[in-house]
């Protein structure tokens, strides 16, 4: 870059240079022709007074041709009556270019060369109607040459001395804006991106800010997915120790009550039903362990096939409540649900997990004699859900957790309440994938309240 800048700035200063030269070569070349000109057009108003033979006589014609000047009288009809360089000419000079525009226009210029002298000339022409004669005066030109000659040596003076001072300008330049591209790169290597964001400090280009605060932004960015990645990580991580151990769980007592009927240590009929329903027990929650897990992957990676279908939501409602009613008779509950009747359009396996999940969980973590208020209504276009129980309630410290998987809130009590520690975890994908929102308000000993808001709704109930 350092260098593509000085070339850059060297070839923009030979190219200013030569057109800077050219139209100054050009200024002066029209100059001087009009100089020469005038010079010859005023020469002949002096010769215009003379005689040819005062011309012979005063040998200024001789003069004249020391200094280099041509003189040469002509007819009207071409003849040449004089020259100063030529004894004799008997060629007629009508129609040399100059003597036409003479005795068209009384004067006339060309520079050509002259096939007389055999080099070119730059000539003038004034025709005198009265004696019908043209006085035309010449003067060798050797044009370009002429001119180069007198400018080539300031020429190449100039641009050796104009060339170093712009060398050293464009080099010293080129350092001030090279520097701070070197002290990024110095910066960015310098700093571990996992860990610290990138700063830089503030220069005199404007045009640096954007990059480097596109830098930064990015640097706090990587940072950010840095340690969403760790969070990730160790979320997996206790994912599958959790998944492991509570499958764990259900295998050993498999294994031990099948080893107790296999070794027949165990002979009374009743205690061999009770391992053996223990044992069934045991798969049933080892089976909604799996489904529940399968479900959250399918619905993290988007790849479960959903199955749309217009739900009577009341309907379901009352349906997981009375699968529960064991379960709320056992702790001697108190369920008041307020329903309204209409229809959504969703899967039923999404809404009814969402009902049986945060439902079962105000059954299982309420105390005897507790209260669960459901409501269920249509919120604009929302379909909206809650669950209100007065059970043991949630600590503070536990309320940001308690949608993770197998997250259990009271790890002594949890150990004698059946459940896989998934319920939330799926009812927080759930609503998720239909983008919706879920709120949980909770207290210690007072009880819990989650809301779902589903934008599901339809607002008639189809015919088909």
């Amino acid at each position: 870059m350092h260098k593509k800048i000085v070339h850059s700035f060297l070839m923009t200063f030979l190219i200013s240079f030569t057109l800077g030269f050219g139209l100054l070569y050009v200024s002066l070349y029209k100059a001087s022709i009009a100089q020469d000109r005038g010079y010859l057009f005023d020469t002949v108003k002096l010769i215009k007074n003379l005689e040819i033979d005062e011309l012979n006589r005063t040998r200024l014609g001789d003069t004249f041709k020391s200094e280099g000047i041509r003189i040469t009288i002509i007819k009207r009809d071409g003849k040449v009556l004089y020259d100063n360089y030529k004894g004799k000419i008997t060629e007629k000079h009508l129609q040399r270019e100059e003597v036409k525009q003479a005795i068209a226009e009384d004067t006339g210029t060309c520079i050509r060369h002259s096939d007389t002298m055999q080099r070119s000339y730059l000539y003038v022409a004034d025709y005198e109607s009265d004696n019908q004669t043209i006085v035309r005066l010449a003067m060798p030109f050797d044009g370009l040459s002429q001119s180069i000659s007198i400018l080539l040596a300031p020429f190449i003076f100039s641009i050796c001395i104009s060339f170093m001072v712009v060398f050293i300008l464009s080099k010293r330049m080129a350092d001030e804006i090279v520097e701070p591209f070197q002290d990024i790169t110095n910066t960015i290597n310098s700093t571990n991106i996992s860990e610290d964001v990138l700063s830089f400090d503030k220069y005199d280009y404007p045009e640096l800010y954007k990059i480097t605060d596109a830098l930064t932004n990015m640097s706090m960015e990587n940072k950010k997915y840095l340690e969403r990645l760790g969070k990730e990580k160790k979320v997996r991580q206790e994912f599958f120790s959790n998944a492991s151990h509570e499958l764990k769980t259900p295998l050993t007592s498999i294994r031990g009550y099948t080893e107790l009927i296999r070794s027949h240590t165990i002979q009374d009929s009743a205690q061999i039903d009770t391992c053996l329903d223990c044992v069934l027990k045991e798969s049933d929650h080892m089976t909604q362990l799996i489904n529940d897990i399968l479900t959250i992957s399918k619905l993290e990676t988007e790849e479960m096939q959903v199955t749309y279908s217009h739900i009577q939501v009341k309907k379901l409602l009352d349906s997981v409540v009375e699968t529960l009613k064991p379960q709320i008779e056992e702790m001697d509950l108190k369920v008041y649900v307020n329903a309204t009747d209409f229809t959504v359009f969703a899967s039923l396996d999404h809404i009814k997990g969402i009902f049986y999940n945060l439902i079962s969980n105000a059954i299982k973590y309420n105390k005897s004699n507790g209260r669960i208020d459901i409501e269920l209504k249509k919120n604009q276009k929302n379909m909206y859900f809650s669950v209100e129980d007065t059970g043991i309630g949630i600590a503070k410290k536990d309320q940001e957790r308690i949608f993770q998987r197998f997250y259990r809130v009271d790890k002594q009590r949890s150990k004698t309440i059946p459940g896989t520690g998934l319920g939330l975890s799926i009812v927080k994908h759930v609503v998720y994938y239909y983008e919706g929102k879920v709120h949980l308000t909770s207290k210690e000993n007072i009880g819990t309240k989650i809301v779902v808001e589903l934008p599901i709704i339809v607002k008639e109930i189809p015919e088909n």
